[in-house]
């Protein structure tokens, strides 16, 4: 890696500022999703483009610079006065592009590492208090092929701006390689003087009146999602990914025809396709998606680089069943409505509407839709070219986010999900329904909305309706924050019985103490028995279409782990010391000063007042003059009443005094010390793996980490993978000079040997490999669909019947243990009481701990690190396309991962000759 120059960085002091202005309401909303989460990766704006032809990198870095030093915006950076954010343009920056030489790599290798290193820039944060909110890497392919690499912070950058970028930078190069002036719009304004503007519009007559129509669009709207595969945190993640698809040219054709007979905009009718495919697919009476408009309408604002996108909110309502032809007619009047209406600043839009907050949801939208051309042309500057090309997801800031890009090869559609959300396969159905939806459209308008059949993304099994659950219900709606509920029953042994409550649109106290809330008023009023295995919180309940509430749609959750019994203090009112009434009555003024209030409560909500983002950043900032604490706007959105945050902030713990600490369940065996610094690690299993350090070298040590004389009570049963892997590697005590260490897990240990790397290298341990044996990703399996499910469980069983036949009749096994290999004849055993069909108590150990590790593993979710250093390997007990499959690894392990043959069933694998072959990969990658 190098840098075409090396200028040393102005210290703060040095900066020259050219000017300081409010920030724009986009910038503010950049700011407070900054502050919840600094660094926040779903605030940046990754760009890639391939340039091919001859071009030099000092050129095209001169050619940044010249654009930077045109656009203030790309010399900016925020400070705080009084709590409000302020921008600031310097004078000067010191860009620098990174140049990565890539042309003496195999092309099958380079492809991989332009698209990790696009990953790695795409998601660099941002310092915001630093001027220029602006990265680019050239990476060098060939001598006439290279790839841009932009990313740049939404603060100061937007899609259209990606336009201008691509016209200057290119100008400006081909100007620079053949000695000319280049030539450029002049530019009129900056965009400070569009801060000005909004600034004194937000104070005007014509800002009321949009306040009038929003105000009547919106208020009472319900909160429109797509029913997630997985539960929602307590906090909103930006973990996402995104599948696409490319469409035929012929696409773009049919869709440009449909348009013009319907007199609408490709993206009216885009929008259109996209409310009646979400309606189909959640049967919601009312679909509210997300959007951006450019917001330049004035021409001298078309040539500035800048953030002026602003998003709007579109809702449908569906009350009847009409044509796809009669629903774009009407799709485009609402449209048209609300783009009359655009000047309204979201920020502000939600300071209006004042929707319940929730911080595991985004404000009033948790879609986005959005359908445009590529905003950089393809185009030849001089002896080069720039072409766009599709970038990497920095983060996402929403559930789904559906982009349709026209470029010249054709429209692709694209779905940006939350990973934490939904499961891959998922967005695959959704992505193919959206497909569906334009096909019935465009070669039948006339059909009904209703024609368009919707798979299920995530197969349900039906759940009946009892006397019980209706009691619940009953009781439920007599709580004054409960809007709507709805009790399901599992169609299952377990028969649990979970809640779904839509709270009251006035809800003032915090959304996610709401289930602890409801439980405990259902304890005043049940039994024990009688309550409720979990209460889930939804902004709205699903909808039949006949307005019904949809049962199918609600689905359980599978239980979660409670984070482990810590070692616990001494009882709270012997050791916290109350915040004393002064300062009490010293945040109670402030609160009230800064809302506007003539006084406060302490039972009063800051949001429930009136408080917003902005207000509440003012009341931090005030916080920190007055009192020596540092609150953070995410306690305020925890603790949002005066008496709970006054608690969070004022409230001092002496020493506690702690219980005695609950012992490490985890045993170190070491199998063998070796004379050199390498170390195996195995987890479990320890009658299996002992064989293996006989066959490794003696300079290398093996230690067999286990749990088999732990007691696995229910304080165990409630920690989580990770918390299990710490517990492990505290008891593996590895020497600080120990070198290079292997993790080997068979099965789910596997798994476990995957968190115990990433936990390793995390504290700098250096883990030369990780091998897991028959071990597939946690809930891949599940989320295959359930015919799917059915024939791999039948292949295995037949495979195990036919595997262990053959043992005993070649006389390999007894027969008493070809019975217990069965869980039908093992059953049979247990019953009869026949005395070697019992478990021996290593066997009863391995089962228990086994299934401890299972439930564990089930929440457990891998991170994506594509880690080249993982081997996987398979036993006869899995189908030959788990090595395509990697087992389910996903981008846990690197695409290329090799997966290795073991002969033998599963346990059977590591018998002498499996062992000999486990240490054998165990040496040769020991010795590199």
């Amino acid at each position: 890696m190098s840098t075409v120059e090396s200028t040393p960085a102005k210290s703060e002091e040095e900066l020259e500022i050219v000017g300081e202005f409010p920030c724009t309401q986009t910038q503010l909303r950049c700011w407070i999703l900054n502050q919840l989460n600094p660094g926040n990766p779903a605030l940046n704006v990754a760009v890639r483009w391939e340039i091919r032809g001859t071009f030099k990198a000092s050129t095209i870095e001169a050619a940044f610079r010249k654009v930077i030093q045109r656009h203030e915006v790309l010399r900016t950076r925020f400070i705080e006065k009084d709590g409000q954010p302020f921008q600031q343009a310097v004078e000067k920056t010191d860009f620098k592009m990174v140049v990565i030489d890539l042309r003496n790599m195999p092309p099958e290798q380079r492809e991989k590492r332009i698209s990790s290193i696009g990953e790695e820039t795409a998601r660099a944060p941002f310092d915001l208090s630093k001027p220029g909110l602006f990265h680019v890497t050239l990476l060098m392919a060939e001598n006439d092929r290279g790839f841009l690499l932009i990313t740049a912070h939404q603060s100061c950058f937007d899609g259209w701006s990606i336009r201008v970028l691509g016209r200057e930078v290119g100008e400006i190069a081909a100007a620079i390689d053949h000695g000319r002036t280049p030539v450029l719009p002049d530019i009129e304004l900056q965009y400070g003087d569009y801060a000005l503007w909004q600034e004194e519009y937000l104070g005007s007559y014509g800002f009321e009146t949009e306040k009038a129509f929003w105000r009547e669009r919106l208020t009472g709207a319900p909160y429109f999602e797509v029913p997630p595969d997985r539960p929602r945190g307590a906090v909103k993640t930006s973990h996402g990914d995104i599948i696409s698809i490319l469409l035929p040219l012929s696409f773009g054709d049919r869709m440009d025809a449909a348009a013009r007979k319907n007199r609408v905009s490709l993206y009216s009718y885009g929008a259109a396709i996209m409310s009646a495919m979400l309606h189909r697919l959640t049967n919601a009476p009312t679909v509210l998606f997300g959007s951006q408009v450019a917001g330049r309408e004035d021409t001298d604002l078309e040539n500035l680089i800048g953030v002026f996108i602003n998003n709007l909110v579109f809702r449908y309502d569906f009350t009847n069943d009409v044509s796809f032809a009669e629903h774009i007619r009407y799709a485009n009047e609402t449209l048209e409505a609300v783009l009359n209406h655009q000047r309204m600043p979201f920020n502000k839009l939600v300071e209006l509407v004042n929707p319940i907050r929730d911080p595991s949801r985004n404000p009033l939208i948790s879609i986005n839709f959005n359908l445009q051309k590529a905003f950089l042309e393809d185009h030849r500057y001089g002896d080069f070219e720039l072409i766009s090309a599709p970038s990497q997801s920095p983060g996402v800031l929403y559930d789904l986010s559906f982009m349709m890009i026209g470029r010249p090869s054709g429209w692709r559609m694209n779905i940006e999900y939350n990973t934490d959300l939904f499961q891959k396969s998922t967005i695959e159905a959704l992505l193919k329904l959206w497909q569906d939806t334009y096909e019935i459209a465009l070669s039948n308008p006339d059909a009904l909305l209703s024609s368009l059949v919707v798979p299920d993304c995530r197969p349900v099994t039906s759940k009946p309706r009892e006397a019980h659950a209706a009691q619940l219900e009953t009781i439920l709606r007599t709580h004054p924050s409960v809007g709507d509920v709805a009790v399901v029953t599992e169609a299952h042994p377990a028969r649990r019985v979970a809640a779904f409550v839509a709270p009251v649109p006035t809800l003032s106290g915090p959304i996610d103490r709401l289930p602890a809330v409801l439980m405990q008023y259902l304890a005043t009023q049940l039994p024990p028995d009688a309550m409720p295995s979990d209460i889930s919180i939804l902004l709205s309940l699903p909808r039949t279409g006949g307005g019904t509430i949809d049962h199918a749609s609600l689905h359980l959750r599978d239980p979660l782990p409670t984070a482990p019994a810590a070692p616990q203090p001494m009882p709270a009112e012997s050791r916290v010391r109350k915040p004393d009434t002064d300062k009490i009555e010293t945040l109670a003024s402030l609160w009230s000063k800064i809302l506007g209030v003539p006084s406060v409560r302490p039972e009063d909500d800051f949001f429930a007042l009136g408080g917003h983002s902005l207000l509440a950043l003012r009341l931090l900032s005030s916080i920190r003059e007055r009192f020596d604490v540092k609150p953070t706007l995410e306690l305020l959105f925890k603790e949002p009443t005066l008496e709970k945050f006054a608690a969070a902030i004022f409230e001092t713990s002496e020493a506690p005094t702690t219980a005695e600490a609950t012992p490490n369940p985890w045993e170190l065996t070491t199998c063998k010390r070796g004379s050199g610094r390498s170390a195996v690690y195995t987890f479990n299993h320890p009658f299996l793996f002992y064989r293996l350090a006989n066959e490794l070298p003696d300079t290398v040590s093996v230690h067999n980490i286990n749990m088999f004389n732990a007691k696995l009570d229910s304080e165990l049963a409630q920690m989580s993978l990770e918390q299990i892997a710490k517990l492990a590697i505290d008891a593996m005590q590895i020497p600080p000079d120990t070198g290079s260490v292997a993790i080997v897990g068979l099965c789910v240990n596997g798994i476990l040997a995957m968190e115990i790397t990433r936990q390793l290298r995390e504290a700098g341990v250096e883990v030369g490999f990780t091998v897991i044996i028959d071990a597939w990703a946690p809930g891949y399996f599940r989320s295959q669909p359930k015919i799917r499910q059915k024939r791999w469980n039948a292949e295995r069983r037949i495979k195990r019947t036919i595997y262990f036949t053959r043992k005993l009749l070649s006389g390999r096994i007894p027969f008493i243990e070809y019975l217990k290999e069965f869980n039908l004849t093992l059953a049979l055993l247990q019953k009869l009481g026949v005395s070697g069909g019992q478990y021996s108590p290593e066997e009863q150990a391995n089962a228990e701990v086994t299934e401890l590790l299972v439930r564990a593993s089930r929440s457990y979710r891998p991170a994506k690190s594509k880690d080249p250093s993982v081997i996987l390997l398979r036993s006869q007990a899995n189908h030959p396309r788990a090595r395509k499959l990697l087992f389910g690894w996903g981008d846990a392990v690197a695409k290329d991962t090799a997966v290795l043959d073991l002969k033998g069933w599963h346990e059977d694998s590591l018998s002498n000759d499996g062992i000999r072959e486990l240490a054998a990969i165990v040496s040769r990658k020991l010795d590199g």
